[in-house]
């Protein structure tokens, strides 16, 4: 009995190992933990970030890097960028710059103040909004649709086009199909004209990506990045699970060993992964192991028929991991830290998330009430290291390569069996694995004078507000100023995805393997048998008689005159 207390203790203290590793600074911020976050995507040439995983400093943007409030992206010449949250995509075109003010569960607010901005909405509820600030004015949206916002300059308009849904910047509103346009300095005046699509625009809506297939639960929808995942992988019902993603991978692939840690407030120790489908199933959900093919679970607790409430919402986790620690001796302390390793363990459907910073009870029921069935904060405890479902792929690295922000291909290692013996609990010791990441500097935005935040000017309506036709979406804006530097988009189309190689062969028959045929059909599908195209020669050549008459008949008389009385013609 006294063994198994220990074992209980141990357990319970190693899952929360990092939540001493925190700086005491982040553990005061996180009375109010944000359920939502944007991912950070499709980079393409030089892009800035300046946020909460920066220390305050421009370095160059990493795909798959949260975003929150308090960061700021900034694109140069040539390049774009997107921020993904939840079901809805923010596409950055080129020199444009973008400060995050507020994201929480119910709003986003940003000022643009240089630049081009496409905003793809989509399934926004009641009660959600999106304000960006421009140089003239908040540009308002509170439902789902499609916007475009060029922030202009002293020398160019403002311009708020509204592809579908409605908008609105100061006393103007803009309805589907038509976009305000704001000019001046001192004084500004705005008007009504016919949409006009521009490089950028026609760039995003050509860029369409599959939605999660419908059997997946609501909530997944909701989960950012997870429209990505369509391309890199197939979907598949699983009678346990529900909907089960599978990740196109090399064999011998398992997750959360192809990435690296970052330090990211308010979470703390973030997982930053390398492949460009990997921020959802790492952040929400739980991965299973079927048979030594790894599928993703995004809501496993949520079976047929259950009824969906307006806190059924997504809640992003910074790594849904269970953390322990590695050393030969009995216990960690700060000296013994930086010389040993730090282990993680992807989650398994059923086992809860502990998070490492501080979580009400409220909280940790909210985080887990998609994977977890019937939670319960004071009755669930996390398994013991060695207990994990998933403990096969269990990862360590020194606590130094973690705090450099190294990556776990490069100094992670298995765990094997007999490690987890060696698995023991942080205590009694000041925190000491404090982020030391060497980041790449990357340019800072120089923005106008007119960018900066003083006072935007009240709005004068134009008198002459042009009526919206739909045949002059295409016409050209020739009374306008040329737009801004990043207005026009000319980088090609990507092209479409192609899997690097083809899925691993299909395991023995489960439940979660979907049939490989649906994605490979068989080649007789596709070339039927010759015969069908190259019928037997007999059917186009027939027999040489036809064409040769017999040997006697150049020696014979002449034919007889009157051949038709039935006579013989060698008989007159």
């Amino acid at each position: 009995m006294l063994a198994s207390h220990k074992k209980m203790r141990r357990c319970l203290l190693a899952t929360s190992c990092l939540a001493l590793l925190l700086p005491a600074t982040a553990q005061a911020q996180n009375e109010a933990i944000p359920s939502r976050v944007g991912q950070l995507t499709s980079l393409s040439g030089n892009v800035s970030y300046n946020g909460a995983g920066s220390g305050g400093q421009w370095i160059a943007a990493t795909p798959n890097y949260p975003v929150t409030s308090g960061d700021t992206l900034f694109t140069q010449a040539g390049a774009e960028a997107a921020i993904v949250l939840n079901a809805s995509r923010l596409t950055l075109g080129a020199n444009t710059e973008l400060q995050i003010n507020a994201l929480d569960d119910t709003h986003f607010a940003a000022r643009e103040s240089q630049g081009e901005l496409f905003l793809s909405l989509t399934d926004m509820p009641p009660g959600q909004s999106v304000t960006i600030d421009t140089p003239r004015g908040t540009v308002t949206m509170t439902q789902a649709g499609a916007y475009d916002i060029v922030a202009g300059d002293a020398a160019t308009p403002t311009i708020v086009s509204v592809l579908a849904g409605a908008a609105s910047i100061g006393a103007l509103g803009i309805p589907a199909g038509q976009e305000g346009v704001l000019s001046g300095t001192d004084q500004t005046t705005a008007q009504l004209e016919p949409l006009q699509r521009d490089a950028l625009e026609d760039y995003v809506l050509a860029a369409t990506m599959p939605p999660p297939p419908p059997y997946a639960p609501p909530v997944v929808q909701q989960m950012s990045g997870v429209d990505e995942l369509s391309a890199y992988g197939s979907w598949s019902m699983s009678p346990g699970y529900g909907a089960v993603w599978y990740p196109y991978v090399p064999t011998g692939w398992a997750p959360f060993r192809d990435g690296h840690w970052a330090y990211v407030a308010p979470w703390g120790w973030t997982w930053v992964d390398f492949e460009p489908w990997g921020f959802a199933p790492f952040h929400y959900g739980r991965w299973i192991d079927d048979g030594g093919r790894w599928g993703w679970v995004p809501a496993g607790a949520y079976g047929p028929g259950y009824a969906y409430g307006p806190g059924d919402q997504p809640v992003y986790a910074p790594a849904v991991v269970g953390f322990f620690g590695l050393a030969a001796g009995a216990a960690f302390t700060a000296s013994l830290l930086a010389s040993q390793s730090v282990g993680w363990v992807p989650l398994a459907p059923g086992e809860p998330y502990y998070p490492a910073y501080h979580a009400n009870p409220a909280y940790l029921r909210r985080i887990n009430q998609g994977d977890v069935r019937h939670f319960d904060p004071a009755a669930h405890r996390p398994p013991a290291p060695g207990e994990f479902v998933n403990r096969r792929v269990a990862t360590y690295m020194p606590a130094s390569a973690m705090a450099h922000g190294s990556s776990a291909a490069s100094f992670g290692r298995p765990v094997t069996p007999g490690q987890f013996s060696q698995a023991h609990q942080f205590d009694n010791f000041a925190p000491a694995l404090r982020p030391d990441i060497t980041h790449r500097p990357a340019a800072a935005p120089h923005p106008s004078g007119f960018a900066t935040p003083h006072g935007v000017p009240p709005i004068v309506p134009h008198t002459a507000v042009q009526p919206f036709h739909p045949g002059t979406l295409t016409q050209p804006r020739e009374a306008l100023p040329p737009r801004p530097p990043g207005a026009n988009f000319p980088r090609p189309m990507p092209p479409v995805y192609q899997p690097h190689e083809a899925p691993p062969p299909r395991l023995p028959a489960g439940n979660f393997h979907p049939p490989m045929p649906a994605y490979h059909p068989p080649a007789p599908q596709f070339h039927p048998p010759m015969p069908a195209y190259h019928p037997p020669e007999p059917q186009f050549r027939p027999s040489m008689p036809a064409y040769h008459p017999p040997a006697p008949q150049p020696h014979a008389a002449p034919p007889h005159p009157q051949p038709q009385n039935g006579h013989d013609r060698n008989h007159p």
